[in-house]
């Protein structure tokens, strides 16, 4: 047990902040627990908990994705204008926007591949490029989506809270990604671009996959916050750029790739919701909000360094 945590000492080290955040929690809403408050609290921390993975599959390849909320906001878009009442209608056009994400994704990636451009350059200019894509699919926040899926998203299905099931099918996704030749191909990739190819990985393809692979999460990111929503919003998804970003340094990723783990971000994503509801709760001035969250943000990169310097000891 010692060794385990020993080896674990980051995520220990956020478990215990979010263990701390969820007691204070508790003291404010009792009802944190009750399945009607695991429902609501899932359905809006759907969005930030997918938007974490995307940004994270991008980071353990060695980059990073700033377009990120542009195509959330892109994916949101197009569900929103293409969503009819029928059950089939809504599921052809949760279909287009994860393809229009995903082509988006692999574009990105493309660049950063061939291009041989910093991630960061790259995906700047390509959010400029889908804030624009998608003011023209969405000129102003609107569009439709069926209010019965919206009363079952937000509040629960015979008892089932569709969010959190959403969350775990996702994670599941990724555990299955992560286990394949392809998986493990981004590690490698992220860890050492050059050894990877030198050991045969198609090092090009691989990044291009895995951000299509981000595409296909950040679309199911924006997928869920337009039916939380009822709507659709072009600008909407900009704060999902750098919260995403916050979250994966919390859960652990590397800013150089190759090192991390999907369940320091899931820990992440609860950390960072849990702490801006509480906040809101307090009735805390939204700069001492910021200031607050810098500081958690801070604490658990110390947390992650301190971890590696235990185990480079």
């Amino acid at each position: 047990m010692r060794d385990w945590a020993g080896r674990n000492l980051d995520l220990v080290g956020l478990g215990a902040l979010l263990a701390v955040v969820l007691v204070a929690y508790q003291r404010l809403d009792p009802t944190l627990l009750e399945p009607a408050t695991v429902t609501i609290l899932s359905a809006q921390f759907l969005p930030l908990i997918l938007a974490a993975v995307a940004q994270t599959i991008v980071m353990l390849t060695g980059g990073i994705d700033l377009s990120l909320g542009a195509v959330l906001a892109l994916g949101m878009a197009v569900f929103a204008v293409t969503a009819p009442d029928s059950t089939g209608g809504v599921l052809a056009a949760m279909a287009l926007a994860l393809v229009v994400t995903m082509l988006a994704g692999a574009a990105n990636g493309a660049l950063v591949a061939f291009a041989g451009l910093p991630p960061i350059i790259v995906t700047l200019a390509a959010s400029f490029l889908w804030g624009g894509v998608t003011l023209i699919v969405l000129p102003q926040p609107g569009g439709h989506v069926p209010a019965g899926l919206v009363r079952a998203y937000n509040q629960g299905w015979y008892g089932l809270a569709l969010p959190a099931v959403a969350v775990l099918l996702a994670l599941g996704l990724w555990k299955l990604v992560k286990t394949t030749r392809f998986g493990l191909a981004l590690y490698a990739v992220g860890g050492n671009e050059h050894g990877a190819f030198a050991s045969g990985i198609d090092t090009r393809r691989t990044k291009i996959l895995g951000y299509a692979l981000a595409g296909l999460f950040t679309g199911l990111a924006g997928i869920g916050l337009a039916i939380q929503t009822g709507s659709g919003d072009p600008t909407i998804g900009a704060p999902y750029t750098l919260n995403s970003i916050a979250v994966a340094v919390l859960g652990g990723i590397s800013f150089f790739g190759g090192v991390g783990r999907m369940r320091g971000t899931l820990l992440g994503a609860l950390l960072l919701g849990l702490l801006t509801n509480l906040l809101l709760f307090t009735g805390i001035s939204t700069f001492y909000q910021m200031i607050l969250q810098g500081v958690v943000l801070v604490v658990a990169v110390a947390i992650k360094t301190l971890a590696t310097r235990e185990r480079v000891a």
